[in-house]
This record gives C-alpha cells, sequence and structure tokens, in this order.
C-alpha cells in the first residue's frame, strides 16, 4: 500500500500460511517484483479485503487452494478492482457476493444447492468487469446507430442539394 501503509506482501504471504495451514513455508507463489509495482492502492486494498474473507474458518486449513489463490488476488481481483472502489466491496452487498462468488469460482468451489451452471451465472450477474463490457459495448452500438444517422441525414442533404442544384 501506500507508504507508511499495510505491508501487502506480508498480508498476503500470512494468509497463503493460514490458508494451507503450513506456517513454516516461506516461499509463496506472487507477481515479481516488477510486477508488483503496477498494482494500484485500490487492487491492494482489494486484496486486503479479501485476505479478510480467506480468514473465515472454511478456507482454513485447505492447502489445495494455495495455487488457485494467485489468480483470485492478482488475476481475477485486479481485473474486478478496475471497475469497483475498494470500500464498495464491504458496503454494497452486491460488490460484497461478488467477490465471494469471484473467490467460490477461482477455487473450484460450488456454493452448496447450486449446479456448475447456477454458480456461473450468478456470478456473471454480478460481475463489474461483465457490466462495464455491456455498458461499453452498448455504448458503441449506440454511436454507429449515431454515425449511420448522421450519414444518412448527410446524404438525404447532399441529394436535396443536388436536386436544388439541378432545377
Amino acid at each position: 500500500m501506500e507508504k507508511g501503509g499495510l505491508n501487502a506482501i506480508a498480508l498476503v504471504c500470512d494468509t497463503y500460511r493460514i490458508v494451507c495451514n503450513d506456517f513454516l513455508k516461506k516461499e509463496f507463489k506472487i507477481p515479481s517484483e516488477y510486477n508488483l509495482a503496477y498494482i494500484e492502492d485500490n487492487h491492494w486494498r482489494t486484496i486486503a479485503i479479501s485476505t479478510w474473507l480467506l480468514s473465515h474458518p472454511n478456507f482454513i486449513n485447505c492447502p489445495f487452494l494455495e495455487d488457485k489463490l494467485y489468480t483470485f488476488w492478482f488475476e481475477a481481483l485486479a481485473e474486478a478492482a478496475l471497475y469497483v472502489k475498494f470500500e464498495n466491496w464491504i458496503s454494497d452487498e452486491e460488490r460484497a457476493e461478488e467477490m465471494v462468488r469471484l473467490l467460490l469460482y477461482t477455487c473450484k468451489i460450488l456454493p452448496e444447492g447450486e449446479s456448475d451452471e447456477e454458480a456461473i451465472d450468478k456470478l456473471a450477474s454480478l460481475s463489474s468487469a461483465d457490466r462495464q463490457k455491456v455498458l461499453r459495448e452498448s455504448y458503441e452500438a449506440n454511436e454507429r446507430i449515431m454515425r449511420i444517422k448522421r450519414e444518412m441525414a448527410e446524404k438525404k442533404a447532399r441529394e436535396a442539394a443536388n436536386t436544388y442544384g439541378r432545377e
């Protein structure tokens, strides 16, 4: 995090230790020093919030999750953090559910009583990245429609001018 703030790498490593139940382990999968420099503060804060989620008893002593945590923190949350301010992971119920479902999806854990398709569908309906993609596509489609209308109006105006010029 910012200067003098939380040591995010220590927090990530401690969370790895708790989840894996291996408190003597010293090597964990984290981005290179070079890549760490490009992680935005909002993303780091989102990771910090997710470590609280991972302190839930269902995630403690689950060594099979170790390889999936990197993907969750540094890929899935990286994309989501582009669209969600860190405060919203706590204050907005849909964003909180999105984080939980993103973690479960990344760890290949199905919520109780849901099929694989239902879980994927619910995550997609909550996904901030998917929502932004739909909004961007809608905006681009609207822009295309407006451009075509403009071109048609210009063509009609030219044809009217040509007709007027011939008379």
